[in-house]
Parts: C-alpha cells; sequence; structure tokens
C-alpha cells in the first residue's frame, strides 16, 4: 500500500507543512510514502490524478481545507485503486464534522489515519465535477463565493468569515429565479420567479464553517438530502437563521417555507448559467444536474483510541 500526502500550505491562516511533514517521518508504516506541495489552484487535482493513473493500491491524503479535499477527490474519482484520506488542516473542514464522535483532532494524527479503517461513501457528480459533502445554489453559494474576501482579514477566523459573508449577502443575493426537478418530477417550491432563497443537495452534515444544513445526512444510504429554503425577508431570515445553523430546520412546523425531502438526482434550470457551489468551490453552469453515484468512494476513517481500562479488558479477554 502506498501513502500519497498533497498538501495545500496556503490552507488555513498558518502553514502547517512542517507539523504534517514531522508527523509523516514519524510513522511507523514500512510502506512506500510521498510527499507534494501544492503551489497553485488546480494542482492538488492532478497531482491526485496523476498518483491514481499508476493502478498502484494507495491512500491519498488531501492535507488542507474542504477546497483542497474537493480537488483531491476528484483527481481519484473513478479510480478504484485509490482510497481518499483527510487531513483538516484548513478554516472549514466540515466534511469531517460528520463523523462524530470522531472530531478533527482525531484526523489530525497523520498515524492514525494511516493505520484507520476505509469506508464506501455516495459522491454526487455534476458535469464531471464530484462532491462528496454538500452542493448549493442560491444564496448560500453566493455566501462561499463571497467567503474569501473577509478571510484576508486581520484575526477573522473561517467560522467568522462564513459568518460575515452571510451578513453581506443577506442584503444582496436572497432571491433566485430557478426551477428545480427532483427524480425529474417538478419540485412545486421553485419556479423562474423569485421564489428560492437557496437550495442544498447534501451527502454530508455540515458545510459553511459548522453550519448543520443536511442534519439527517448519510453518507452511505443511497440518497441525496435535499433542503430548500423560498425567499424571506430579512427579518424573517435573521429570526430562523440560529434554527438553521444548528440543524433545527427540518421537518420543524415552525418553519413551513423549509422543505425537506430525499431523493437521487436534481436539476436546476435558469435562463442564465449560475453560481453552484461544490464543497466551497465555486463554478457557473447551465442547467446543472446532480446524480448521486451509491458508494463510490472509498475514505479513510482514523484509528479508534482504546481508552486504557478498554484495552486492559480486551488483553484480559484475548488471554
Amino acid at each position: 500500500m502506498k501513502h500519497v500526502f498533497i498538501i495545500n500550505p496556503t490552507a488555513g491562516k498558518v502553514d502547517k507543512t512542517k507539523e504534517i511533514r514531522e508527523q509523516i517521518h514519524k510513522l511507523t508504516t514500512s510502506d512506500p510514502v510521498e510527499i507534494h506541495l501544492t503551489r497553485s489552484q488546480g494542482e492538488a487535482e492532478h497531482i491526485a490524478r496523476t498518483v491514481a493513473q499508476s493502478g498502484d493500491e494507495m491512500r491519498v491524503y488531501a492535507c488542507g481545507g474542504d477546497g483542497t479535499a474537493n480537488e483531491v477527490l476528484t483527481g481519484i474519482a473513478g479510480y478504484k485503486n485509490c482510497a481518499l484520506g483527510i487531513i483538516p488542516i484548513g478554516s472549514g473542514n466540515d466534511f469531517v464534522r460528520g463523523f462524530e464522535p470522531r472530531t478533527r483532532e482525531d484526523f489530525l494524527c497523520v498515524e492514525d489515519m494511516v493505520n484507520g479503517e476505509e469506508m464506501a461513501i455516495d459522491l454526487m457528480e455534476c458535469q464531471g465535477k464530484y462532491s462528496m459533502n454538500v452542493f448549493s445554489v442560491g444564496f448560500d453559494c453566493e455566501v462561499a463565493r463571497n467567503v474569501d474576501r473577509f478571510k484576508k482579514l486581520p484575526h477573522v477566523s473561517g467560522s467568522l468569515a462564513y459568518k460575515l459573508s452571510i451578513v453581506y449577502c443577506l442584503f444582496t443575493k436572497r432571491k433566485h429565479p430557478i426551477k428545480i426537478y427532483l427524480d425529474g418530477k417538478p419540485f412545486e417550491g421553485a419556479d423562474y420567479k423569485n421564489t428560492t432563497l437557496l437550495a442544498v443537495a447534501a451527502n454530508g452534515k455540515y458545510y459553511g464553517g459548522g453550519i448543520k444544513a443536511a442534519p439527517l445526512a448519510v453518507h452511505d444510504d443511497g440518497l441525496m438530502d435535499f433542503v430548500h429554503a423560498n425567499t424571506l425577508s430579512v427579518p424573517k431570515f435573521i429570526s430562523i437563521v440560529g434554527k438553521y445553523t444548528k440543524g433545527l430546520h427540518i421537518n420543524n412546523p415552525k418553519l413551513p417555507f423549509i422543505t425537506f425531502k430525499r431523493c437521487k438526482k436534481i436539476k436546476f434550470v435558469a435562463e442564465a448559467p449560475i453560481g453552484v457551489n461544490f464543497d466551497g468551490e465555486i463554478f457557473e453552469m447551465q442547467n446543472p444536474e446532480i446524480t448521486l453515484l451509491p458508494k463510490a468512494l472509498r475514505i479513510i476513517l482514523p484509528a479508534k483510541k482504546v481508552a486504557p481500562a478498554q484495552e486492559k479488558k480486551e488483553a484480559v479477554t484475548a488471554g
């Protein structure tokens, strides 16, 4: 088994390359190890695809944020010889939040990742691009599009940058004229009028720096969680944003303007290309259609740590 680490030095507020390298050099494995550093956007995808094409059995680790993870995912998608590991040194790191009780710190331990277990999860595909976490259009996409301008401000964390972007877009990006089709059938909650605030297709629970948009999502159930919110007034939006952030909006009778469904295919139709958000990466697309690919990707979950009392009990049982 080969272990390939693709490190994005610009992920997060501080370059973590040195810390990751030190952990890699301390690995106890005798398997071959490669380290690659990215220098520009898109390079992680190129590196991942290049190593995957060798056909060797390997684990490819995306060391960065959700954007780096998405690039590496896109590079290895379709290569059955590859499994994806996430070392979350970026700002948002939303994908790994959905694997409770494991924490971000568990995924940051390189030794535990190398010795971790694999899990087959679903993928979402759209026009040759992939998402393993969340795909969105409308308000949320515009929020993601504007996050970078706030990340550049001093002392602004990833989560705070998302919140600042939400406030900015609240007054400029609340109305989106699109039609939506779920599994080929028209979704009655959206039309070409300004009835859509946001629409989310989710395979993971979190996005936007910890917003729990799809609290019931399961990574390997063969279905996408679809969440749609109608356009709201600014006061109404402010009154419900806390519930949305905490994941309290699904099937909530007090929030009839938010719809939750499950499906295998979603199509968005608009009169002009629309911005779409793939795990934090923004693209302009004409009438994007998202298709679920069941268990199309193997990911790595960090090895579970055994508590001392449990370890002693297991040793006695084995004896």
